[in-house]
């Protein structure tokens, strides 16, 4: 390795006190990467796996944009396209030498220097996830590819089209709680095609302070191939599933709401129609019946929706009837091999098993105490079994109630229950619900500010400046008593799905 090269490999400072400002900070890395951009593979090369490799050398947290450019360099010249095992030399197969250096990479990684390699990022990510794939492994790609997404975007609420290679790949090995410190944050930005940033701002260089990774991860940054609205619906199809492996039913339905009520042109997909079909079980489970679709999802979509999911609209009817129980097990029956066919047999599994749980819960409208021997009258069993059953849905958190065991021979053993929040198993001190509202304050403070800042987004697109110049004219029409022009402009009527997705 020669002193020229290392000398420019460790020139750029991230820490030095003359790059304190962000303005001078842009500056000089962007020259930095023009510099080492031109460094040849071969220069690289040399000195490899010796004390003198610059791999060794260099520190990626520090030194992260040498680092990943000595990577690239490194990765093409010994296996740049991994197509079969025998492809992968054994340094780069998981536990390799250069595998290791890659996901230490990914760990570590500087994140303001990540802003600026978006595309050499995306491709070190995206070959860690081949390598994984072809050695049969793909699991061992989760981790670091989870890391490298929290690197770079600490909400990970931009989405990417890694979102989607890191939720597939969740799926694939069933690793759903991998999935969930990615999945259980909010999706707040979809890279924009109108970068925000004016290099003359202080605050507007991909390097200052950022509320907002929506202003450094866009459409012209590198860290995201073009995302169409297909993808959008994938990834929260994918991680409604992944809930649902976790029997998080509450957010999986809310992942499935999401997929319905994307914009569409009066068009229905398959993704729409997996995502009714599993939100019309999840909603019984969560609700007890089927809630109404958000308006602002498309009509004529969803229609065509429910026309091709009447037997799931059936079984969901059939699971709200509680006084005729055995017409949700004849349903389940009658639709077995739909279910098996939608890969949806558990779900309704789930609907069987907890149509007592409904039964029971909607027992505490009318009474504040029944006596089980009532209950195992209309629902058949014996006592013992469903009081053993009651207390299994109390220790589960399903049912604020207690089990009291009395002398008198007419009642026997009672289901008291208690709908008052500060009684019974599931009471809260006043400390833990005053420690409840300040997170779900802190939640809200931070999708207001998300909020805030997707409507400055919206505001700079074409298609609202169009809106505007649309609304001034007919309120000068209206003004002056012309007719005013009603007509859609033609460039929205037919707006490609990647202009929507990505302008908001």
């Amino acid at each position: 390795m020669s002193a020229d090269l290392l000398s420019l490999l460790f020139s750029f400072q991230p820490d030095a006190e003359e790059l304190k400002q962000k303005t001078a900070y842009d500056t000089q890395v962007q020259q930095f990467i023009r510099q080492v951009s031109n460094v040849s593979a071969q220069h690289f090369q040399k000195g490899a796996e010796t004390q003198q490799d610059v791999l060794e050398l260099l520190n990626p947290s520090v030194n992260s944009i040498s680092y990943i450019y000595a990577l690239q360099a490194r990765i093409s010249a010994i296996a740049d396209n991994p197509r079969s095992q025998k492809s992968v030399p054994e340094q780069l197969r998981p536990g390799g030498a250069l595998w290791n250096k890659i996901v230490l990479f990914l760990e570590t990684a500087d994140p303001v220097q990540l802003r600026y390699v978006g595309s050499i990022w995306a491709r070190l990510v995206l070959y860690l996830e081949q390598v994984a794939r072809v050695m049969g492994t793909p699991a061992l790609a989760i981790a670091p590819i989870r890391s490298a997404m929290q690197r770079l975007d600490p909400t990970t609420g931009t989405f990417t089209t890694t979102h989607l290679q890191f939720i597939r790949l969740c799926m694939e090995t069933r690793s759903y709680a991998a999935a969930k410190p990615i999945l259980d944050n909010y999706i707040h930005s979809l890279p924009s095609t109108i970068p925000l940033l004016v290099k003359e701002l202080e605050y507007s260089v991909p390097s200052a302070d950022h509320i907002n990774s929506g202003e450094y991860i866009h459409a012209k940054s590198g860290h995201s191939d073009k995302i169409g609205a297909s993808d959008v619906q994938e990834y929260y199809v994918l991680g409604g599933m992944a809930y649902i492996g976790l029997q998080e039913y509450k957010k999986a339905l809310n992942f499935l709401e999401h997929v319905l009520i994307v914009p569409s042109f009066n068009i229905a997909n398959g993704l729409m129609l997996e995502a009714y079909k599993k939100w019309v079980l999840l909603s019984c489970l969560v609700h007890g019946s089927v809630q109404a679709i958000p308006r602002t999802a498309n009509g004529t979509a969803i229609k065509l929706i429910k026309g091709a999911a009447k037997a799931y609209e059936a079984l969901a009817e059939a699971f709200v009837q509680i006084n005729n129980l055995p017409k949700l097990r004849a349903q389940a029956n009658a639709g077995r091999d739909t279910w098996a066919e939608d890969g949806n047999t558990g779900l309704v599994q789930q609907l069987l098993d907890n149509q007592y749980r409904f039964y029971v819960s909607r027992l505490s409208r009318t009474f504040s105490a029944i006596p089980v021997a009532n209950i195992s009258n209309n629902l058949g069993g014996t006592v013992e079994d469903l009081t053993q059953y009651l207390e299994t849905l109390i220790a589960s958190g399903h049912l604020n109630a207690q089990i009291e065991r009395t002398n008198k021979p007419d009642l026997g053993i009672v289901l008291r229950f208690y709908l008052d929040p500060t009684q019974g198993p599931q009471a809260k001190t006043e400390k833990q619900q005053q420690q409840a509202l300040f997170e779900q304050t802190a939640r809200t403070n931070i999708l207001a500010e998300q909020v805030r800042s997707a409507d400055y987004r919206l505001s700079l697109t074409k298609e609202y400046v169009e809106h505007l110049k649309r609304a001034n004219k007919k309120a000068t029409a209206a003004a002056s008593g012309e007719a005013m022009d009603t007509s859609w402009d033609e460039n929205m009527v037919d707006l490609e799905e990647e202009d929507i997705m990505g302008d908001l």
